[in-house]
């Protein structure tokens, strides 16, 4: 097990947009005696409501959103992409489906938990949240015609996302 250190969000010294973009971030969710996780280059960091927080979207045929339905809890990890079995951890958890197999097991992966949520241990960097919203998105609170026809079009008609609001509880570095 490593040892985080909680981390100031102030000094934050790198962009989440690019990390996001480039990288991509794995959501931890864990319910009813099973955790899950899912990569993702879609989300943000904010303030709303008085509170500093994440978003994170999910499709909805993903089963770590199915848990993260149930949960109260979720984390945002962030690796360093640097290594290579870091780049195989995020393939795995975007192409294959927990809900047939422990993917984070077969990856050899630790998940630990810190004030209850679940993250994952190789991470360098982990953000804890509460799940304080879920806003489903459907074709009608899609404004933008290209992209519906982009993003959910042919394999993802009936796919939309859920934008998850995350407060942050804790921002943790190792």
């Amino acid at each position: 097990m490593h040892t985080f250190q909680p981390y100031p969000i102030d000094m934050l010294e790198w962009n989440p947009i690019k990390k996001l973009e480039e990288e991509g971030v794995a959501i931890v969710a864990e319910a009813n005696g099973k955790v899950n996780a899912t990569s993702s280059h879609n989300g943000g960091v904010g303030h709303i409501w008085g509170k500093n927080v994440i978003y994170a979207f999910l499709r909805n045929t993903r089963y770590t959103k199915e848990l993260l339905d149930e949960s109260e809890f979720f984390s945002a990890c962030f690796f360093d992409m640097k290594e290579k079995n870091n780049i195989q951890l995020m393939k795995v958890l975007d192409q294959l489906s927990g809900r047939n197999e422990d993917k984070l097991k077969a990856c050899r992966v630790n998940v630990e938990r810190i004030m209850d949520v679940p993250y994952i241990d190789d991470a360098n960097f982990i953000i804890l949240c509460r799940k304080i919203a879920a806003v489903p998105m459907t074709e009608n609170t899609i404004l933008d015609p290209k992209i519906l026809d982009a993003q959910y079009s042919d394999r993802h008609l009936d796919d939309f996302h859920t934008m998850y609001i995350g407060e942050i509880l804790s921002i943790r570095a190792r």
